[in-house]
């Protein structure tokens, strides 16, 4: 059978002295790996294909449950992305990350769409990367049905209050925000201001093609940060590799 889809690198690896394998992440079929003969060679044409974050048209052949690439187009290559180990090591988390929560033969579109904006704003001059971090992880989260309940208290159903001066209080194991009534008794819970419920808000619903393109004060990302250090590994349960290098860079 013959395969057309568009699709993005998310892993490559060499097999053998020519050959590679690459996992990647289609429009209508979810998680596909598949062979590409002689890729490694620079001068074939899957040499540049087969690279990892390339975004293209890409025809393979299947059989049972395995692919062998015959034909690929190159849609994008986010050069941007790969003159500055920060940024590289990013947008490598955001690959694992995919790679880990995506599943094969499962289309998941606006996971996919959602890639692409976040690989294209991290490639973008003066890129915040920290922000663009939480706003994928976030917004993935959501797509994967984990999207934390912000405008009611998740024990209650209690709608709570829309004032500027407002506190809220996140429960990462009961996925949202508790009223103060239903606080007491809950130990895990993160006090956040009504500028970060905003925030999260507007990352949770924003058109795509708006969702990088806005600013933060450092409270804001400080209490991104202490929601996203707890709520995403509860809800993935992976340790990520790049996030340790990431973390060792940073301290250099």
């Amino acid at each position: 059978m013959i395969i057309k889809t568009k699709a993005l690198v998310v892993k490559e690896y060499i097999v053998g002295e020519s050959d590679k394998y690459v996992t990647l992440f289609t429009k209508e079929y979810g998680k596909i790996q598949a062979l590409a003969p002689k890729a490694k060679k620079a001068d074939r044409g899957f040499a540049s294909a087969t690279q990892l974050f390339v975004y293209g048209d890409f025809i393979l052949t299947s059989f049972k449950d395995t692919y062998r690439m015959v034909n690929a187009e190159i849609i994008e290559m986010f050069h941007g992305i790969r003159n500055d180990l920060e940024r590289l090591s990013y947008a490598s988390y955001i690959m694992e990350f995919l790679q880990h929560v995506s599943q094969p033969m499962l289309a998941q579109p606006e996971l996919l769409r959602l890639t692409l904006v976040t690989l294209q704003a991290l490639s973008r001059e003066n890129a915040n990367y920290h922000l663009i971090r939480r706003i994928y992880e976030l917004r993935a989260l959501g797509e994967l049905g984990f999207a934390p309940q912000l405008l009611a208290c998740i024990e209650c159903g209690e709608l709570l209050k829309e004032e500027e001066d407002e506190t809220y209080f996140f429960s990462v194991e009961t996925g949202g925000l508790v009223c103060k009534s239903c606080k007491y008794g809950m130990g895990d819970l993160m006090s956040i201001s009504y500028s970060t419920r905003y925030t999260m808000q507007y990352i949770l619903s924003a058109p795509m093609k708006q969702l990088y393109h806005f600013t933060v004060t450092k409270l804001i990302q400080k209490q991104l940060d202490q929601i996203g250090e707890y709520y995403v590994p509860y809800y993935i349960d992976k340790s990520f590799k790049t996030l340790e290098f990431i973390r060792g860079i940073e301290l250099i």
